[in-house]
């Protein structure tokens, strides 16, 4: 037994024509017909009177019809409230809002929905991209998001953070730098070096990464030869031989064969990543 068929059977005894249930239903006479067979057939019971409805055309329901009508009515009744039910469920489904700073690396992001997912199992989660991390805490901060990905520390009162991942800085060069066979590099050897780096207004680090370099001794100032918006073209520019760059260490240069990074020796940069949230938000992840 098919809902369509108990469809079928309501309309024809509602209109009291096929003629009229049939163009309702938008199906033709005899596919109604058809329908009406087979569910009589698995019943075992006549639905309508046939003799009349074969000699004066008249739809009438028989005995058992009648008390059939009622139940084919509940059983479609119960079947759209429990569509419907369905439906407003998944339309009053929670949202989180997820916000990130445009030079994300896109697996922190799908790191960061499969902890949220952990934590906050059936949400539907709305990206929003930010200038920078500090826009994205901001952001936070004033309730526009529900969670951000930032980078640490995160100084403002209002919020916590829940860790994501930390990476050190390393140095991004050619395979055929004068320096490509040493172990490792100390950061005062690369002062008279040209740089590749990402544009300062949407580094994440950028005046760490100057003050890093002042405290090794110099400044890179007139020597960033090349600005760019993304660590793709980065790569791509070293692979040029156009200078070198900082380049975060969980970041993979596999695909740029004539590239590789170096560690620095002595002290070094690691910067850290994290989910920020409101202390006192709708969402949060306490006991981390």
């Amino acid at each position: 037994m098919e809902l369509r068929q108990l469809k079928y059977f309501v309309t024809i005894a509602t209109e009291g024509q096929f003629v009229k249930a049939a163009e309702k239903l938008f199906v033709s006479q005899s596919a109604l017909s058809q329908q009406l067979a087979h569910l009589e057939g698995e019943l075992g019971v006549d639905l309508f009177d046939k003799a009349k409805r074969k000699k004066n055309r008249i739809v009438e329901l028989t005995a058992a019809g009648m008390v059939f009508l009622k139940d084919a009515k509940k059983i479609l009744d119960l079947a759209e409230k429990a569509k419907e039910k369905l439906k407003s469920n998944k339309e009053s489904q929670e949202v989180i809002k997820l916000g990130s700073y445009r030079m994300i690396h896109n697996q922190r992001v799908i790191d960061s929905i499969k902890i949220l997912s952990e934590h906050f199992p059936n949400r539907v989660f709305k990206l929003e991209e930010y200038e920078t991390h500090l826009d994205v805490q901001e952001a936070v901060q004033n309730e526009n998001i529900d969670f951000g990905i930032t980078v640490g520390p995160v100084n403002v009162e209002e919020l916590d953070f829940l860790m994501l991942k930390d990476s050190e800085l390393q140095i991004l060069m050619h395979a055929e730098h004068p320096f490509a066979t040493k172990a490792s590099l100390a950061l005062s050897e690369l002062k008279a070096e040209d740089w590749v780096e990402i544009k300062a207004s949407v580094h994440p680090i950028y005046e760490t990464i100057e003050n890093f370099c002042k405290n090794a001794g110099f400044a890179r100032t007139g020597h960033i030869v090349q600005e760019v918006s993304s660590l793709e073209l980065m790569c791509h520019f070293v692979s040029l031989k156009k200078g070198i760059s900082f380049v975060p260490s969980f970041f993979d240069t596999s695909k740029y064969p004539d590239v590789i990074k170096k560690k620095l020796s002595g002290d070094t940069l690691v910067f850290e990543q994290c989910i920020a949230f409101l202390k006192s938000g709708k969402f949060r992840i306490d006991g981390e």
